[in-house]
């Protein structure tokens, strides 16, 4: 009779386990098995169905009161709900109460998320070091890419309507080197027409950090948009965690969702 416990002729929940009870799968395939490959990864997230884990997650608006924090709406599968208000340049944010992620460890984030418009609007969202003022992004100027607020690692897609530039970048940036940015575009690098997220459709961006180096695949709805990459990123030994940021750039209200948020890394200690 066959062994009827052959999962335990390896370390239980690790990488080799998995190889060996999928052998021959699609190394992509093995890496969506990251929740259960709890040997070797770290694995966390949120599906935001019940009030928000104030010991989980922290948000933060721009002074002033227009702006509304991320709270839990009983919506259709469940999700967060943030506005900008209607002031000119206010903000709405959220971001993991812990920084923990380390570039050496090959962290991942997956975020859905959607707002109700995009015209006069800016977004921000990645892994980054904390920033000195949470209610500004981490790239002060993506046309000639910089970052300041305090951070000095980061990996982000920004979108500001008021830069010369008003379609999405991917950002990256470390102590090493420089801040660079890669434009995003339908169809993946080099296409013709600037990516910009569709009202309303769930806009779904996975990223990948590795030292100084970052990655990113997103999806506008079902459509797939494409992956892109820089040639900079957080370093190796610097912290970092996940956040989102959403601005108005008019007086017009930003109503934004996220349904979803997934983050991961190797454990390598």
């Amino acid at each position: 009779m066959p062994n009827p416990n052959p999962m335990f002729l390896e370390k239980p929940f690790s990488l080799a386990h998995a190889r060996r009870m999928f052998a021959g799968s699609d190394p992509v395939k093995l890496a969506l098995l990251a929740p259960l490959l709890i040997h070797d990864y770290s694995f966390n997230g949120d599906e935001f169905q019940q009030a928000l884990d104030t010991g989980l997650w922290t948000t933060a608006v721009s002074a002033g009161g227009g702006p509304t924090a991320f709270a839990y709406n009983a919506a259709r599968t469940g999700r967060l709900e943030g506005a900008t208000g209607t002031t000119d340049d206010d903000v709405t944010a959220i971001h993991l109460a812990e920084t923990f992620l380390d570039p050496d460890d090959n962290p991942f984030f997956l975020i859905q998320w959607q707002v109700t418009a995009v015209t006069g609007f800016s977004f921000e969202i990645g892994l980054s070091d904390p920033k000195t003022s949470e209610n500004l992004p981490g790239i002060t100027d993506v046309d000639d890419p910089t970052i300041g607020n305090g951070v000095t690692d980061i990996l982000a897609v920004h979108m500001d309507t008021d830069q010369t530039r008003t379609a999405a970048s991917l950002v990256g940036d470390g102590t090493t080197g420089s801040a660079v940015a890669t434009d995003l575009t339908l169809g993946g690098p080099g296409g013709s027409t600037d990516y910009t997220p569709t009202t309303s459709t769930w806009q779904t961006f996975v990223f990948g950090v590795r030292d100084n180096l970052g990655y990113v695949a997103i999806w506008d709805g079902d459509s797939f948009v494409g992956r892109f990459s820089t040639s900079n990123g957080p370093d190796g030994g610097v912290l970092v965690r996940p956040y989102a940021l959403f601005r108005t750039r008019n007086t017009t209200n930003k109503i934004v969702n996220i349904r979803k948020a997934f983050w991961g890394c190797e454990n390598n200690e």
